[in-house]
């Protein structure tokens, strides 16, 4: 009988395992004394239920709801990186190269298939100094093509006296600053994707840590004084890609929120939407409510 009794329950508990457990629809609301403030005056919202969650899009740069799964939109692509030369010798050695046909294929035939642009003079590189900025490098002429590859192409030649210089990547940044004010990164230095190639004087090569932070040396002790040409090339970049606008989460199911403050400072009109879920490990409902604003200056 016991065992009877010991098998019903185990059936019982394995049921209830199994059910999806489902939740209600939220119930919330959210109100403000006013929809008209000045910069700097504190806007409080009150909020009416208790979901399992809240969160809110403020309708600020990069908080905009309307662009929470965009992932592409026309801004000013931007460039901007920083570089150390040691060992100096030989001129003009390190040239900034720009294709939007090159088709991925990182050998010299490959580099030699594509068009290549010369956009060294669009930025300041190092004469000594360590972290030397190169300025930002307006890439708009480039962001009608489907994809730009950047390069760094190395330099040198035989000379009885002059030494081919070593170059150091410090940092390498790719933007796309858009219209709203915000600044969406494309790629930082660990995320370009270099890949070396050698086309004269395998003695000399690029080094591609993980980092990003690629180094070429011109002078190291088993590199041949004679012409050298080496490249580094960097993945296929989207220049109107953008990282999805998001929300700030206010509350969990463990806490109680009854209110929320935040004070805009510069004069527009914001959308600020809040959104509450109830959720389960199963299943989930949320509703979305939307607050106009307009702060004057």
């Amino acid at each position: 009988m016991k065992h009877k009794i010991y098998i019903g329950l185990m059936a019982v508990l394995a049921l209830a395992s199994c059910k999806k457990l489902e939740v209600e629809a939220p119930e919330f609301d959210v109100t403000t004394p006013k929809t008209t403030y000045k910069v700097g005056e504190a806007v409080n919202f009150t909020f009416t239920g208790n979901p399992d969650l809240i969160s809110v899009y403020r309708g600020i740069a990069g908080e905009n709801y309307d662009f929470r799964t965009r992932v592409t939109a026309t801004g000013i692509p931007q460039l901007n990186f920083t570089t150390l030369i040691q060992n100096t010798g030989e001129t003009n050695t390190l040239r900034l190269m720009a294709s939007t046909n090159f088709a991925g294929k990182y050998d010299p035939a490959g580099i030699a298939a594509a068009t290549w642009t010369d956009i060294t003079s669009r930025a300041t590189l190092s004469t000594g100094t360590d972290n030397t900025a190169s300025g930002t490098i307006d890439l708009s002429d480039f962001k009608s093509a489907d994809k730009l590859y950047l390069a760094f192409k190395y330099q040198g030649y035989f000379h009885p006296t002059l030494k081919q210089p070593s170059w150091f990547l410090r940092t390498f940044n790719v933007n796309n600053v858009l219209p709203e004010g915000r600044t969406s990164v494309i790629a930082a230095i660990g995320q370009v994707g270099w890949v070396g190639v050698d086309v004269k004087n395998p003695s000399v090569v690029w080094g591609v840590p993980t980092t990003g932070q690629v180094t070429i040396n011109g002078t190291g002790t088993d590199a041949i004084n004679t012409d050298n040409e080496d490249w580094v090339i960097s993945r296929a970049f989207n220049l109107s890609s953008v990282s999805a606008d998001t929300g700030l989460g206010l509350k969990t199911a463990t806490t109680v929120l009854t209110d929320y403050a935040y004070t805009y400072t510069t004069p527009g009109t914001y959308t600020v939407t809040f959104i509450a879920t109830n959720a389960s490990r199963d299943d989930s409902s949320q509703i979305v409510k939307q607050i106009k604003l307009t702060i004057e200056p």
